[in-house]
């Protein structure tokens, strides 16, 4: 990613925005990250340049399809930027009602909090309002402790698990989500399942039960 990022921003030069006003992909040519190959890439910026004409900037864009319901915000700009086809869709999923819709609330998180981790760029959204951003370690977690009995890592799941967050923080849900995911699911490689190992291993374990964080 640091590599992919350093030879993008290289590209780009000193002005990233007027980089992407500019509309010159040429630059782009040869680029690509794990899955996204040189023709996407192009598309993508090609879109960020319409949303950047069109509203200055992608915080305008979406707070002006924003009503209080992230996920419906999240539908109405694909089907502005993309429409019905399969153009795009790792960066701006289809408005199917099972996507947990990950990368988004991720996103979300670095713009509207703020922390030593998250940027709190964006003032329009109230950080209460943000929706776990669901990965596998998150919804193991979440299943082991209780927080959700979904089968599968849903947008009902991050919901259930934003839920159980909220009650703990209800001024901000997404406190600890990077502790969790990090600390938790990745550093104690959690199974989502209750084993002896986790006494050692799971920094939510007391005296062999788990605490309240």
């Amino acid at each position: 990613m640091k590599r992919f990022l350093g030879d993008l921003f290289t590209r780009m030069g000193a002005g990233p925005a007027e980089f992407v006003r500019a509309g010159d992909w040429s630059l782009l040519d040869g680029l690509y990250y794990r899955f996204q190959k040189g023709d996407e890439i192009r598309r993508l910026f090609a879109a960020l340049r319409r949303i950047l004409i069109g509203y200055g900037s992608v915080e305008g864009f979406f707070r002006a399809r924003y009503e209080g319901d992230t996920r419906e915000a999240i539908w109405r700009l694909r089907q502005e930027i993309v429409g019905d086809d399969r153009d795009l869709l790792f960066f701006f999923p289809k408005g199917l009602p099972a996507n947990p819709l990950k990368r988004w609330n991720l996103y979300l998180r670095w713009m509207v909090r703020k922390d030593e981790i998250d940027q709190g760029l964006w003032t329009f959204m109230d950080k209460k309002d943000l929706v776990i951003p669901l990965d596998t370690h998150l919804f193991k977690i979440g299943r082991c402790l209780g927080w959700t009995d979904r089968k599968s890592p849903s947008w009902h799941a991050a919901q259930d698990i934003t839920g159980a967050l909220r009650k703990i923080s209800p001024e901000d849900p997404l406190k600890y989500d990077f502790l969790l995911c990090h600390r938790v699911g990745i550093g104690a490689s959690c199974t989502g399942r209750r084993k002896e190992a986790c006494a050692t291993r799971c920094v939510l374990m007391k005296r062999g039960e788990f605490i309240e964080i």
